[in-house]
């Protein structure tokens, strides 16, 4: 192995071989070294870290990419960073391993964030399945293979706004659900910014969504297009549930087999739902009238047989999905019907005034339970039983730490006062303008 002075004079003067290479050493820096190569010169420095026995070979560059006088700087520097107790090559080692790592290693996708979030929310939050389908919907089903750190701003708010041309009110929802969700990756570590801050409501609601009470007219006249809607019965059957017991439309899209407690047995029967479930992560126990039991008896009779002649067990939900992915209705389904069943319906028929009232302000699947609450209110109802119905408490220590008792008695007469006034509506026997239809019909038709 030639040993010469390694400068530039040297890469313009030594001979390239055809083929192969030839190495040569420097005469004053110890380990320097140079292959040479036909088109090239590689430049490497040979040493031994400070308590090792196996020298290594650092890589020092490329000539004519840089210069001679370059290779023999880096070289010197290199000697003085191996005195010091470094090992260049080792840490290019590392370098390279980090990279490898980085490129081999699992992206954490928004699909897989939005799986790893699903059990916090569901912790925290009674209605965390209508976050879940807002998400899996409107923002997995566009972005759900792209990394989660590479969601900007711009995209989340491009998200929302085309979400809003088609349901407005969906887009509101959908906003929550991404905010709350990119907030919960960005407290975890897994962003470092949340790309939903500042990203306004693209609807504003109206102040009558929020406090829509039907008339009893307006009442009839809905009920009777449910019934006559060309919707999966499951949907129907829990809409008429809603409008009978004045309970959270997705508290009652979720009722289970499990909740139902003395079904056959009349003056007995009542639903608990639990903790979990509800809004208030309190366990709440209403009361099934006559009615109420009617529809529900007439869905788990239907899903039995749908199921025996399917060769499969009845699922647990007591109002079915007709999708095959999911056994309960989605909350978003109740509201679904409504939107496509109140602009269907006749405005210039009899009812005229009636429908053009529903069109023009129309309620959402939440004034059932306005609507039963005032009725209720109507009906001479106490103030703390109506609250008992819809699981809403004081807010006093009393109320909230000490007073166990459930009131099973005084919601039962609620319950049953409304669900006969609201017999009297659709039958005819209190005039309300609209055409009667009677309750029990409705109840138990298929």
């Amino acid at each position: 192995m030639a040993i010469l002075h390694l400068d530039d004079r040297f890469a313009r003067t030594i001979a390239r071989p055809e083929k192969g290479s030839e190495t040569y050493n420097d005469d004053k820096i110890s380990g320097f070294e140079v292959r040479v190569y036909p088109d090239r010169m590689v430049g490497t420095l040979r040493y031994r870290p400070i308590g090792s026995a196996v020298k290594k070979r650092a890589f020092l560059g490329e000539h004519p990419g840089i210069t001679m006088a370059v290779m023999r700087s880096n070289a010197e520097a290199i000697r003085g960073r191996v005195k010091g107790g470094a090992d260049p090559a080792a840490e290019r080692a590392a370098v390279k391993e980090e990279r490898r790592r980085k490129e081999t290693e699992e992206v954490l996708t928004v699909r897989k964030a939005v799986e790893l979030y699903e059990p916090d929310v569901r912790q925290r939050k009674s209605s965390w399945d209508q976050d879940i389908g807002h998400l899996t919907r409107n923002l997995i089903a566009q972005m759900g293979e792209r990394s989660l750190g590479s969601i900007a701003k711009a995209d989340c708010a491009q998200r929302v706004k085309e979400v809003a041309v088609a349901a407005p009110v969906s887009a509101n929802r959908l906003r929550a659900a991404m905010l709350t969700f990119f907030q919960w990756a960005t407290d975890q570590g897994l962003i470092t910014a949340n790309p939903m801050s500042g990203i306004p409501k693209p609807t504003r609601e109206r102040k009558q969504e929020v406090d829509r009470t039907l008339s009893d007219a307006e009442f009839v006249v809905l009920w009777r297009a449910i019934e006559n809607a060309k919707l999966a019965p499951g949907l129907k059957a829990a809409l008429q549930v809603l409008a009978l017991t004045g309970q959270r439309p997705n508290e009652v899209a979720g009722l289970q087999r499990s909740d139902l407690y003395f079904l056959d047995e009349p003056g007995e029967a009542y639903a608990e739902i639990p903790a979990d479930r509800m809004k208030g992560r309190r366990k709440h126990v209403w009361p099934i009238s006559p009615a109420v039991a009617a529809i529900i008896q007439a869905q788990i009779v239907d899903q039995e047989e749908q199921a025996r002649i399917e060769g499969r067990t009845p699922g647990e939900h007591i109002f079915a999905s007709r999708f095959l992915d999911r056994q309960r209705i989605a909350r978003h389904s109740l509201s679904q019907a409504l939107r496509r069943i109140i602009p269907a319906l006749d405005a210039n028929g009899n009812e005229a005034e009636i429908v053009k009232r529903l069109q023009s302000d129309p309620p959402t699947p939440h004034a059932f339970r306005r609507t039963c609450v005032t009725g209720m209110a109507r009906l001479k109802i106490p103030r703390e039983d109506r609250k008992a119905v819809v699981a809403h408490r004081e807010d006093d220590v009393l109320s909230g730490h000490y007073d166990a008792y459930e009131r099973l008695d005084e919601k039962r007469i609620a319950l049953n006062k409304w669900a006969q006034h609201v017999d009297a509506l659709l039958s005819g026997q209190k005039r309300t303008g609209a055409t009667i239809l009677p309750i029990r019909a409705a109840a138990v038709r298929p």
